[in-house]
């Protein structure tokens, strides 16, 4: 899950309406204090079902997978080995945390009731307004939400500017907006403390990014604190229909991942120039700051500068600067790590980089 694992555990990443982790905290008070589970797998009620029944100095897998455990530390040895009944739901490629975000969506919604008045008032049409969940500090005014196909919601301090278009299933999650005349389809996420415009289509936007202008972004994973300028475009299909291909940081070869539809994955801190064009399955490493009228390469290194073809690596004092600036102006705190998650980083992929 390179490059979004740089900077959060597995459990840190983001599908429907919250991260994985924030999942699994409705199940702290009925499992046991021994119990460790894979960073990266969903709860369901039938996983949960097999961990309450796990006895201990246990280990529950699906295949060859480590799932879950009962004991004092999750490297003990001589662990009993048990199989799950049932394949869970288990993060390990980028296409999998899409295709799990378009579940979550339509499971995690639940509808709540609300002024129908108000939202008429302001000039809003709501399409089967029982298929939603609107947040009463949510300001929305002359917006379409369409339910029809999927619910949609809309959460804490979210705002809708005039214009906005939302097909469900769809998410918008607390403190974001969208720009007038922005275009939601469905089985989009967008994080919470984002802004965004333009199309959107089967994308998650993890926390504090912006997309605020025109331009297309589709089966996309887009990492936080990252700004696309104005016309930043992807493909997300490929003109033969062929089975998209993924740069794979673990064997730093291209991964067919038998999607017919993926975007762009950009880890953390990368920010666009205007009219910026993607090609279909491009990976972007963090902190970069690149540009180009031309179509920017599938695989561009973390740390990398400038306009193609003319990248330059990024010097990571500035990058230290940036980052520390997109941070402040979403006003989140700066982890004290941040020059040291740098200089890793830069470490990391020197193999890439050549």
């Amino acid at each position: 899950m390179r490059p979004l694992t740089y900077t959060r555990k597995l459990s840190e990443l983001w599908v429907g309406l919250s991260s994985i982790e924030a999942k699994w905290k409705s199940f702290e008070n009925i499992l046991s204090p021994d119990t460790y589970i894979l960073g990266s797998v969903l709860p369901s009620e039938n996983l949960v079902q097999e961990i309450l029944q796990l006895p201990s100095d246990s280990t529950l897998y699906w295949e060859s997978q480590w799932i879950a455990c009962r004991a004092s530390s999750p490297q003990s040895e001589h662990l009993a080995k048990k199989n799950l009944k049932e394949q869970p739901t288990c993060i390990q490629f980028p296409e999998d945390l899409l295709e799990a975000n378009s579940q979550a969506l339509t499971r995690e919604i639940t509808p709540n009731t609300f002024d129908l008045n108000a939202l008429d008032e302001r000039g809003n049409t709501c399409i089967n307004s029982s298929n939603c969940y609107i947040d009463p500090s949510a300001s929305i005014t002359g917006s379409i939400l369409d339910a029809s196909q999927g619910p949609i919601y809309i959460g804490k301090n979210v705002t809708l500017q005039i214009g906005t278009n939302i097909q469900g299933p769809a998410a918008i999650l607390a403190d974001s907006i969208t720009n007038l005349g922005a275009k939601i389809r469905p089985f989009t996420t967008i994080g919470p403390g984002c802004k965004v415009g333009g199309e959107i289509s089967a994308s998650i936007f993890f926390p504090y990014s912006n997309k605020s202008h025109e331009g297309f972004i589709g089966n996309s994973i887009i990492g936080s604190f990252c700004n696309l300028g104005a016309l930043t475009t992807c493909s997300n299909v490929r003109n033969d229909l062929k089975p998209v291909h993924l740069y794979n940081y673990a064997t730093n070869k291209l991964r067919n991942t038998g999607c017919k539809s993926f975007g762009i994955l950009l880890g953390d801190f990368v920010t666009t120039g205007i009219h910026t064009k993607f090609n279909t399955g491009t990976v972007v490493g963090n902190h970069c700051n690149i540009s180009g009228t031309q179509f920017l390469p599938k695989f561009i290194p973390s740390l990398t500068w400038g306009e193609y073809p003319n990248f330059s690596p990024y010097r990571k004092e500035q990058a230290t600067e940036n980052a520390s600036a997109w941070i402040h102006a979403k006003k989140q705190e700066i982890p004290e790590n941040l020059p040291t998650n740098i200089e890793q980083i830069w470490k990391e992929e020197a193999n890439a980089r050549n």
